[in-house]
């Protein structure tokens, strides 16, 4: 359940999704290769799930179809962690919940120290600008589809660093109001436990986020964060198209900084959807749309579509064998 609220919370904002979609559809020509990352923002943009799953190729929707049935027939294989979703549910779902969910968060508010997490925050964006100075150990040229990921990531974190001082996360009053919103969305769901969310057909299971996407972006505005300006100001622009690739100069704003990431887009099925590179930037930063996945509802998490082409897992580095010790 927890994966699912922060998923959600990253990657959408309010807005009424038949509106997003028809706007999508009147405003992103589905024909230009930026149509493969404005059209799935636009649908995320108004929490319409399902858009964002139709406008996928068919391969994939039929992928994740399977995805979503062949976790639906598992049965038991993570009891602790569907334990804890449960409570965390029920906690939620409760009469009480506010009150109770209060009582547990004052004492942590009170140990929260703004000053502290601001420092981690610029610690680990230093750790990023740094590394981005290494040479590569291969000798081989550095990569600047990474080192843009890798450069927007410090920033960003560089710009959270300062938000945390003056978003009031330590405020018992904001914190109320946050855990008002999260309580609705939960009931919005409308079920009893995770085991009744996972056994919903799939597209059922996709209109039922819509409203809690619309409480968790109106929890999330409480700390003056605005999802939905975030996503209205996702931009794209292609270049010329070589080697089958074209690519594309993705730019948004986040804590009020322009940022961009180089990104490669190839058509599928009629479609235009993200290349399957590894170093593809938007195939581990955009944002992820809760329900498909590998192990399906289990894993509650949708990727960008791609062009469906499998990446060769990493190999673990073999343990060389131990000799005998003598006896």
């Amino acid at each position: 359940m927890r994966r699912i609220l922060s998923a959600t919370l990253l990657a959408t904002a309010l807005w009424t999704g038949a509106a997003a979609a028809d706007a999508a559809k009147a405003t992103i020509d589905p024909k230009t290769p930026e149509s493969a990352v404005l059209i799935p923002v636009q649908l995320l943009r108004g929490n319409d799930f399902k858009g964002f799953f139709d406008a996928m190729p068919a391969e994939d929707q039929a992928k994740a179809k399977a995805e979503w049935a062949a976790g639906q027939a598992k049965k038991g294989n993570d009891a602790k962690g569907m334990a804890e979703a449960n409570e965390f549910l029920a906690k939620l779902l409760a009469p009480d919940a506010t009150a109770k969910l209060m009582a547990e968060a004052e004492p942590k508010l009170k140990e929260m120290n703004p000053q502290e997490l601001s420092q981690g925050l610029q610690m680990v964006g230093m750790i990023m600008a740094m590394s981005q100075m290494q040479q590569p150990k291969d000798g081989k040229k550095p990569d600047p589809a990474a080192q843009a990921v890798m450069a927007a990531l410090s920033g960003i974190l560089n710009d959270a660093s300062q938000w945390v001082l003056t978003a009031g996360l330590e405020d018992p009053a904001k914190c109320k109001k946050a855990i008002e919103r999260l309580v609705a969305g939960a009931k919005a769901l409308n079920v009893t436990d995770v085991k009744e969310l996972q056994a919903l057909p799939l597209d059922q299971f996709l209109a039922r986020l819509s409203p809690l996407v619309k409480e968790l972006k109106a929890a999330a505005a409480v700390y003056d964060v605005q999802l939905d300006a975030f996503l209205d100001s996702v931009k794209a622009k292609s270049g010329a198209a070589k080697d089958g690739k074209t690519p594309l100069d993705v730019s948004f704003t986040a804590f009020g900084k322009s940022y961009s990431l180089p990104v490669q887009v190839v058509q599928k099925d009629g479609h235009w959807v993200l290349a399957p590179d590894a170093t593809n930037p938007l195939k581990s930063l955009m944002p992820q749309a809760p329900g498909m996945g590998p192990g399906g509802p289990e894993g509650m998490a949708m990727p960008l579509p791609t062009d469906g082409a499998e990446q060769e897992p990493a190999q673990e580095p073999k343990k060389k064998a131990e000799p005998a010790k003598a006896r």
